[in-house]
C-alpha cells in the first residue's frame, strides 16, 4: 500500500486530487484510501480537515470514499476523452453533494459565499468539499481545461494561461517524457 504523504497535489482542484489518490491508472494497485487512516491523511494533506481533527464512522465511510473517487475519476476521464460521463458516476456525485448541501451552512467571504461544515462530523463528512468540487467543476466547468496526464492517468484542471499543459506535472512525468524523447531522438541519429 502506498503512502499518501509520498503523493503530491497536482490537480488544481480538490476532486480531481482525490481522484488522483491511486498510483499510475489504469494498472495501478497503489490505492491510498484502503484504510482510514489513508483517507484521513489525504483529507489533512489536502486541507479538508485540519490537522488536530478527527473523524469516525469507519468502513462505510471507506466504501463510499473508494465510490465516489472512482465516479469523479471515471466522470472527468470520459469529459477529457470527449464522451458523455456515465448517469450512474454523475448520480454517485450528485448524490453525495445533495448530502453535502443539507448539511452546509452559508458563509459570507469577500463578494461572495462559501459552504462550511460544523467542524466535529464523521469521516463520511471527509467527502462533502470534495463532491461539492466535483459538481461545481460538472456545472459551472471549465470542462475544457481538465485533463489527463498521458503517462500516470491522472486528472488535472489547466490553469496555464495558454491551456497547453499536457502532464499532471513536469517534475513527475513531463520531465520523464521530455527525457525519453530526447534519447530517443538521440538514438535515432546514430
Amino acid at each position: 500500500m502506498a503512502d499518501v504523504s509520498a503523493t503530491e497535489l497536482v490537480g488544481n482542484c480538490l476532486c480531481l486530487d482525490f481522484a488522483n489518490t491511486v498510483a499510475k491508472r489504469p494498472e495501478s494497485h497503489d490505492d491510498w484510501l484502503k484504510t482510514m487512516e489513508g483517507l484521513l491523511a489525504w483529507a489533512r494533506m489536502a486541507g479538508v480537515l485540519s490537522p488536530e481533527a478527527s473523524a469516525g464512522g469507519g468502513g462505510v465511510a471507506l466504501s463510499d470514499a473508494t465510490e465516489l473517487r472512482e465516479s469523479v475519476y471515471r466522470t472527468f476521464s470520459a469529459i477529457v476523452a470527449q464522451r458523455h460521463p456515465d448517469p450512474d458516476d454523475v448520480s454517485v456525485i450528485m448524490d453525495t453533494y445533495a448530502v453535502a448541501l443539507r448539511m452546509a451552512s452559508l458563509h459570507r467571504e469577500g463578494d461572495g459565499h462559501v459552504l462550511r461544515w460544523p467542524r466535529e462530523r464523521s469521516a463520511r463528512a471527509v467527502l462533502w468539499p470534495v463532491a461539492a468540487s466535483a459538481a461545481r467543476l460538472l456545472l459551472e466547468g471549465p470542462l475544457n481545461r481538465v485533463g489527463e496526464c498521458p503517462s500516470c492517468g491522472w486528472l488535472f484542471l489547466d490553469t496555464s494561461r495558454n491551456g497547453s499543459r499536457r502532464w499532471c506535472s513536469m517534475a513527475m512525468c513531463g520531465s520523464q517524457v521530455k527525457s525519453r524523447r530526447y534519447y530517443a531522438t538521440k538514438n535515432a541519429h546514430r
